[in-house]
């Protein structure tokens, strides 16, 4: 397949091809520099994660990379629903919150020191991802108190909302009662803003915040895709913040011209044309290969499992990284309306996703996500053994890998995966470790 043209652009290649330097630099000043945008911020700007969606007449195809410090251990961890006693709290990294009545199975992919998730999928077809973004209201948010964290959030919408738009509603709503906030790096103070993703069989929305607790969110409907990289990226929002528009009038982020405020450009300070706030660097890469693999040209082949594959294993644009930091997880979902069998959630429980094998998970009957969390075979134990191997014996294992992921996907994508699908998956892989 014919890589996308990718366009380099000097203010942002350095944090692609440095991220350990700048992971490392948390004490410095840096002047974010946004094609017209300027604003200073206490920390290194977002420089990793890249989630997409396509929504597709019959079903959406979610995916992303979690990049992370590449010595943070990654797992894969499931959680059945359960009924909460009304009026019982509910401890998430830092801070304690109301609990809901009914809390939904999940699956979710997580550094292992978190609550919660850097995204996942739960039994009603719903996913979630989140990335780190900075605005021009950063400093309100990275003022030392701990409220939730970006993957809290992702945690909480899975486990309580049925669709991608009661997601946007639930994370609006934890947002203005609690704010965002605290370390999110284990044993640092790295703080940072956050976008996200969610998706359903039939939509998809962009939710992105600012700040303590501003936020926008934007549609994706059937026929369309999309994709978030570390930046803002909703222009014209279909829903935001109650107080949004008078903050932003009375900040002078908005002159309150027009209809509706280009949230890109309000919350980023720009200054410049709107064509200066177009994608560039890795957001611009996987716009490409969005349109070039769901566009016309690909219109005999459904978009699914391996067009997704390949966006995220794509080293040469950064949206598979590797160095200080690294794409340390990596999730493919497949949601199909009315056809549990056709919902399926692929994983690699591994630090790199272009040498790892993508296994898959459904839920079983009535959301059931297998055997106790102490019974299943440890995630965590076979990403660290992929860590000890090296590239070397990784590298030598790629034939079988890539035969084995053939193999696991095609027999999920005619007979349906479960739990024990998953199960098996990471026990027969480990056994190549040991």
């Amino acid at each position: 397949q014919t890589l996308p043209t990718i366009q380099h652009h000097s203010r942002l290649l350095p944090w692609v091809l440095f991220p350990a330097f700048f992971a490392a630099s948390s004490a410095l000043t840096l002047p974010v520099m946004l094609k017209g945008c300027s604003f200073s911020t206490a920390k290194p700007p977002p420089q990793s994660c890249d989630t997409f969606v396509v929504v597709g007449k019959t079903a959406t195809v979610f995916g992303k990379n979690s990049d992370r410090p590449n010595t943070e251990t990654h797992e894969v961890v499931r959680f059945p629903s359960s009924d909460h006693a009304e009026g019982s709290k509910l401890r998430c990294q830092y801070i304690e919150i109301p609990q809901a009545k009914h809390t939904y199975s999940v699956i979710l992919s997580r550094p292992a020191w978190l609550w919660g998730a850097e995204m996942g999928a739960n039994e009603c077809g719903v996913c979630a991802g989140n990335e780190a973004v900075y605005s021009r209201e950063a400093a309100k948010c990275d003022d030392g108190v701990k409220r939730l964290l970006g993957m809290d959030l992702v945690r909480l919408v899975l486990e309580r909302a049925a669709t991608a738009k009661e997601a946007v509603e639930i994370a609006g709503s934890l947002m203005e009662a609690h704010g965002q906030g605290g370390p999110c790096e284990d044993g640092g103070s790295w703080c940072y803003e956050n976008s996200f993703l969610f998706a359903d069989p039939n939509e998809a929305w962009v939710f992105e915040t600012a700040g303590v607790s501003w936020w926008a969110a934007e549609r994706v409907p059937k026929g369309k895709y999309r994709n978030i990289s570390n930046g803002l990226s909703i222009r014209t929002p279909t829903l935001t913040h109650a107080g949004l528009l008078d903050a932003a009038k009375g900040g002078k982020w908005w002159s309150g011209e027009g209809e509706s405020m280009d949230w890109k450009a309000a919350m980023l300070g720009a200054r410049s044309a709107s064509d200066d706030l177009e994608p560039e660097g890795r957001e611009a890469a996987g716009l490409e290969w969005l349109q070039k693999l769901s566009g016309k040209e690909a219109a005999e082949k459904p978009f699914g499992f391996d067009e997704m594959a390949q966006i995220l294993r794509d080293k040469r644009s950064g949206i598979c990284m590797t160095g200080g930091f690294q794409s340390t997880g990596s999730q493919i979902s497949i949601l199909q309306a009315g056809e549990s069998r056709g919902t399926i959630h692929w994983f690699t429980t591994n630090s790199d996703p272009s040498v790892g094998c993508y296994k898959p998970f459904a839920f079983g009957p009535g959301g059931s996500v297998g055997v106790p969390a102490d019974k299943a075979p440890s995630t965590k134990d076979l990403w660290l053994a992929y860590n000890k191997a090296g590239r070397s014996k990784v590298g030598a294992l790629q034939t079988t890998l890539r035969e084995r992921e053939a193999s696991l996907c095609a027999k999920a994508l005619q007979e349906g995966a479960s739990p024990e699908t998953f199960d098996n998956a990471v026990t027969e892989e480990s056994a190549l470790f040991a």
